[in-house]
């Protein structure tokens, strides 16, 4: 009853229109004297729920532009920590506000948006049944400034930064929250006693009513870049155009012409051996703009939309040309795009929108269209949505077709459950797969969640989508447990404890191994963090290494241990370290000559920050396998002595609030050395084979280098360098050091780009 008053106390949002409110770190305008003010906040990271030990002051009001908030955050000066980093990129290093609106007041989703005290941007959605995603970038502005025993932020968020449902009426309801970070003692403050990494953080934001606006944008981003590759000879001048428009009515377009995208982040090195893709997060600013409504997934095992499969490299039959050397040379791997549109809508409980790619037709290739329909409608606490989505494949002639229904039904602030009906035709087959979770927070320290999956062998979403796995039936159960009242061991803030059972199998019943994991991570009062897990595996069939042979479906796996454990330091000034060991070890095969499976992980990492503008990061990781089983061909596999060293190394620099230097570069070195041959029967045992099987070496390098001078928010200059390739070689074992050379010396690639983009 009490949290009900508070829901529908009157919250004075004054709008004073005879003064222009000035962002400049001060709260002096006469605005702010009437402002709504919130003056107790909660200690929610590590999530113990005290109130909190220092004094925070948070105003807010709003007028026909947008939302104002302002912070007072009482701190003494020598323990402000300002270190700068990256737009989005998480600092623990730097003291931070945030403000989470939910618009629409449908507890749906929330927007994100976080200041430093180093003045750098965060801004994200934390999805209903997710985790907050800070891919997305808004158009709204905030502002730092220090003062004697104190700090100031200043936010504010224009009405149209996103899109919203309109209202028939002048008064709009919201969600909203406020919180704190504290960098010295790692903690997290907020004023509704929740944050964005608990399940039910949507159901606890504070509900308030202000006068409702619309407001009409328009924006035009032309842009003109040059990529020169010093590999390939490949030359490219690009003259292209990305237009936004919000209506002001629930109605936004977001248009992009000729995109290049050549300042994009290049993607962290991963070494993949098994049947499964790997997925990479999109980094491409216009497909994570006012994507929200199209992002349906499951965590890492399927999404409906993955925009990275747009401007993919396109297919190629070199062989069959006349030309077949100039089809090689002129082979990239990367495809253009002619134009690109989203739509969306806002129209009272229902969202609508409508998404279309055009990939360009190359010499030797044609690019592919893709369209995707998306509805989702609000029922009370329930949301049922619809998803189409095809892919026209020029080159192959081939369309691949998807349709899903979703069901969301938030039970009550405790209990979520989610239901996807999915079904695919591609090549006149048929797939169909469900997934249906529940996330349950019986108390605020407890949680339990729980999940099904089944996907057909035919099920098939990576024309325009993900999916890690068909053929998959799969049954998960966790639970979690928070613990915070240590009378005994006082250094400890917070113990979390969790446990999950997975089971999974082919859709034929071949049961593939059983896992128990546990995991234990404590938080202490330095802010220092350590971490323990172990994983129980029975034995099983793995239904995935002989890549569905049709004879030979799976091969039987022996019961495994493993665990691991993680260390985060505390901070030291301007330094901090991080390192993990991990152990597996598996019973040996009895059907060939095997001494087990045996793993070895370890991992170290340091930042190393002397000033504020300047960072420098290193990692270095180490990987051993002892009976590492790779797949051949067939039935025919092998086990290898398996050794992987990787070295990273990162750098920021920033000079003011103009200029960013980044560089961003990986290093690996992968060894299989001693290789038996094996042959798997369709029993799925391993017995020895006399094939020949060599050892082999791969080296890999990324590395670019990326200068970007902000002319005026929005608008940018990048000068970006980029170098990189991999090596494999066949029966030849080279040292370590000469395998992270050769990729470097011997580069697939070695590109020059310069993009200059203009917001009118």
């Amino acid at each position: 009853m009490e949290r009900i008053k508070i829901y529908f106390l009157v919250f004075w949002f004054p709008f004073i229109l005879s003064e222009t409110i000035v962002l400049d770190g001060n709260l002096d305008e006469s605005a702010w004297i009437d402002s709504f003010i919130i003056e107790e906040y909660y200690e929610v990271v590590p999530y113990t729920l005290k109130s909190a030990k220092v004094k925070t002051t948070a105003k807010i009001f709003s007028n026909e532009d947008g939302i104002y908030v302002g912070f007072i955050n009482y701190q003494e000066n020598s323990s402000m920590l300002s270190n700068k980093s990256l737009r989005d990129q998480w600092s623990a290093n730097a003291e931070q506000n945030g403000v989470a609106i939910d618009f629409d007041n449908d507890g749906s989703k929330a927007y994100m948006f976080i200041i430093t005290l180093a003045n750098v941007q965060r801004d994200g959605i934390r999805p209903l049944g997710s985790f907050p995603e800070f891919d997305w970038d808004g158009d709204w502005e905030a502002i730092t400034k220090k003062h004697n025993g104190f700090w100031v932020s200043e936010f504010f968020i224009p009405w149209n930064v996103v899109l919203m449902k309109p209202e028939s009426n002048n008064k709009r309801k919201i969600n909203i929250t406020t919180y704190r970070y504290l960098a010295k003692e790692k903690v997290w403050l907020n004023d509704t006693k929740t944050s964005g990494f608990r399940t039910n953080f949507l159901s606890n934001l504070r509900t308030i009513e202000v006068d409702s606006f619309s407001k009409r944008k328009l924006n035009f981003f032309p842009f003109v870049s040059k990529t020169y590759n010093s590999v390939s000879s490949f030359n490219e001048n690009k003259l292209g155009a990305e237009v936004f428009l919000n209506t002001g009515n629930g109605k936004q377009i977001n248009l992009t012409i000729n995109p290049d995208f050549g300042q994009a982040e290049s993607d962290e090195v991963i070494v993949n051996f098994s049947a499964q893709e790997t997925f990479y997060s999109e980094k491409r600013a216009f497909f994570n703009e006012n994507q929200s409504l199209f992002d349906l997934n499951h965590y890492d095992r399927y999404r409906i939309i993955n925009t990275r499969r747009i401007g993919s490299k396109s297919s190629y039959f070199c062989s069959l040309v006349a030309n077949e050397e100039d089809c090689i040379d002129s082979r990239k791997n990367y495809t253009d795009i002619d134009y690109a549109l989203r739509y969306t809508q806002k129209n009272n409980n229902l969202d609508f929108g409508i998404f279309i790619a055009k990939e360009s037709n190359e010499k030797y290739s044609k690019g592919k269209d893709f369209y995707a329909i998306r509805s989702k409608n609000k029922i009370d606490n329930r949301t049922i949505g619809y998803f189409l989505t095809h892919v026209e494949d020029n080159f192959l002639n081939q369309e691949a077709t998807v349709n899903v229904i979703d069901f969301a039904n938030v039970k009550s602030n405790n209990l979520t459950i989610y239901n996807d009906l999915i079904s695919s035709k591609k090549d006149n087959k048929n797939g169909f797969g469900f997934r249906s979770q529940f996330n349950y927070k019986p108390t605020p320290l407890t949680s339990r969640s729980g999940s099904i999956l089944y996907f057909d062998d035919d099920l098939n979403l990576n024309d325009f989508g993900y999916l890690k796995k068909n053929d998959w039936f799969h049954l998960g159960i966790g639970s979690n447990l928070t613990l915070i009242d240590f009378k005994k061991l006082k250094e400890i803030r917070e113990l979390e404890v969790g446990i999950d059972f997975n089971y999974d199998a082919d859709t034929s019943g071949n049961s593939n191994p059983i896992t128990i994991g546990q995991e234990n991570e404590f938080t202490f009062f330095n802010s220092s963090k350590f971490q323990f897990s172990w994983d129980l595996k029975t034995s099983g069939k793995d239904t995935t290494i002989t890549r569905k042979n049709v004879d030979f479906p799976y091969v039987k796996n022996m019961g495994s241990l493993s665990f691991n454990i993680d260390y985060e330091s505390p901070s030291y000034g301007i330094w901090e370290y991080d390192w993990r060991i991990g152990y597996e070890d598996a019973e040996k095969y009895k059907s060939f000559n095997s001494d087990g499976y045996r793993r070895r992980y370890a991992k170290v990492g340091g930042s190393f920050y002397p000033t504020d503008n300047y960072r420098i990061g290193f990692t270095a990781r180490i990987r051993s396998e002892k009976e590492w089983l790779n797949w051949i061909e067939n039935n025919d596999l092998a086990v290898y002595d398996l050794s992987q060293k990787i070295i990273s190394i990162n750098m920021n620099w920033y000079r003011g609030t103009k200029h960013e230097i980044r560089l961003k570069s990986q290093f690996v070195a992968l060894q299989a050395k001693n290789p038996r041959s094996l042959i798997v029967n369709e029993s799925g045992y391993l017995t020895e084979s006399f094939k020949d099987v060599d050892p082999f070496s791969e080296g890999i390098t990324s590395f670019q280098i990326r200068y970007k001078y902000e002319i005026v928010p929005l608008s940018y200059i990048y000068l970006v360098y980029t170098k990189g390739g991999s090596i494999f070689e066949n029966n030849i074992m080279r040292e370590t050091s000469e395998i992270f050379k050769d990729p470097w010396n011997n580069p697939d690639n070695e590109i020059f780009s310069i993009k200059f983009r203009l917001k009118y």
